[in-house]
């Protein structure tokens, strides 16, 4: 059987072919660094390869998620750290303000100082990150904290949500990066209103309705002495325009001591006959009488001298004030409302309402500033009870200041791990991926090698069969 010249021809080419196919994806190989350079290379090998791709980018999103969570919740810590730097300030200033030394002017000077902290304060509360806002939840758009009036009060109120900002630290692990701002700066809770206790006002039966703080307005209206008092010669100066005593009140003369008494006030030394045409005492809670003793008759007196007056809570329109009421019910234009006891009322003024522990920084500064400026012409023991009671909630909404930098720290540690495990999947998952697609590098030389040998030993086999002709056939 004899073997034709074209299909030996055909035969040597197809060696040639594969022998420089060979040669060329060896060279491709070691160019590369890869050992599939097309799918056809190895199929089940490029679908691994696929599958550890998707991990690997997968991984590095989280990796990237991370860093940013990091950056953010150090941004967070070192706000939160600001702020308690200057609810710490604040504190010693309120301390200091209640030194009894100090004049009106220094406590204006503390006022000062107070209000720059509060403004300070509050573009804490509503830092900016790229475009969100880190204490505002998930709420984007405007400042979560910000001033509104109401009630006849410059208030701050929170308006972003209490979501968390959330970033991926793992296939099924979630982080926050952001604390809500109602939860950092003074978290509400409900509870009892308080009263500063300066007019003798207290909690009515009925559950009142509000947050943070307003002011009771008990108004003097007028001053009414009965029979034992106007019998004896003693008369209301000014006609009573002056006081400021409310609810009935008993008024002792005692002749003999020389003296005069307003219910479970101070004792007070009649004066000399040309000094009596204004005495001045006051009952239990500072409510003020002025007496005219210029025509005293000189006798003991035991009567009752009764202080009408009104009451309003912020900018809402007065009510009578009915001294046998228990459970009175006040409401002002920003929807708070109160339920007080008015019959230990004694004392014309302004009464501070404190409704549970709902106060943010923010307004309660904005209440010691009111304090210091003593627009209620308070006296310094009277101030000093006030701001004894604001100091009271400014540890309050401080101590939950440092729970929101103690978690910010805690999440932050968790990015740190996080990131690191990220880092030695990532790892991982690389080496899994260069053994699947990388290749063995002297493997791949050696195969060069030998191709080429065999190249070359398939060409000189091919060169002799090309140069057979017919003529070797005759003879």
């Amino acid at each position: 059987m004899r073997i034709s010249t074209s299909s030996s021809f055909g035969r040597v080419l197809l060696g040639l072919q594969r022998n420089q196919l060979a040669s060329l994806r060896a060279q491709e190989q070691l160019s590369s660094g890869k050992r599939i350079l097309r799918p056809s290379d190895d199929p089940a090998g490029t679908g691994r390869a696929l599958t550890l791709r998707r991990e690997l980018s997968r991984t590095q999103r989280i990796q990237d998620a991370v860093a940013t969570g990091r950056t953010q919740l150090e941004l967070a810590s070192s706000t939160l750290q600001q702020g308690s730097e200057l609810l710490t300030r604040a504190r010693e200033l309120m301390v200091q303000a209640m030194n009894g030394t100090l004049n009106d002017d220094d406590r204006a000077t503390i006022a000062a100082e107070l209000r720059e902290i509060r403004k300070q304060l509050l573009d804490e509360a509503n830092l900016q990150v790229d475009g969100n806002h880190v204490f505002g939840g998930t709420r984007l758009g405007g400042k979560p904290w910000i001033e509104v009036s109401a009630g006849g009060q410059t208030r701050v109120v929170y308006q972003g949500n209490s979501s968390e900002q959330l970033v991926q630290a793992g296939a099924d692990t979630l982080i926050g990066i952001t604390l809500p701002g109602d939860q950092v700066f003074g978290r509400a809770v409900p509870g009892a209103t308080r009263y500063d206790g300066l007019s003798g006002v207290r909690a009515g039966s009925t559950a009142d309705e509000g947050s943070g703080y307003a002011y009771l307005s008990l108004r003097h209206d007028a001053s009414e002495a009965d029979a034992a008092v106007l019998g004896a010669g003693v008369a209301l100066v000014n006609g009573g325009a002056d006081d400021s005593l409310l609810g009935a009140n008993a008024l002792v003369i005692d002749a003999t001591a020389g003296t005069v008494r307003l219910g479970d006030g101070t004792v007070v030394a009649i004066p000399e006959a040309g000094e009596r045409g204004d005495v001045l005492v006051r009952n239990a809670q500072g409510g003020e009488l002025h007496l005219d003793l210029s025509a005293w008759n000189g006798l003991d007196v035991a009567g009752t001298v009764t202080g009408q007056g009104s009451i309003a809570l912020g900018d809402s329109d007065f009510v009578a004030l009915d001294f046998a009421e228990t459970d009175l019910e006040l409401a002002d234009g920003a929807g708070r409302v109160v339920h007080v006891d008015t019959t230990g009322v004694l004392r014309a003024g302004r009464e501070l309402a404190t409704f549970g522990e709902t106060l943010n920084p923010f307004d309660l500064l904005q209440g010691v500033v009111e304090d210091l400026e003593n627009d209620d012409g308070l006296a310094p023991s009277e101030l000093n009870t006030r701001l004894n009671q604001r100091l009271g909630d400014l540890d309050r909404v401080h101590e939950d200041l440092l729970l929101g930098l103690g978690t910010l720290g805690s999440r932050a540690a968790r990015l740190v791990d996080a990131g690191t495990r990220q880092e030695e999947i990532e790892l991982n998952v690389a080496g899994r991926l260069s053994e699947v697609e990388n290749v063995d590098l002297s493997q791949a030389a050696m195969d060069l090698a030998r191709s080429d040998m065999i190249l070359q030993v398939a060409q000189a086999a091919g060169a002799r069969v090309m140069q057979t002709s017919l003529l070797d056939f005759l003879g």
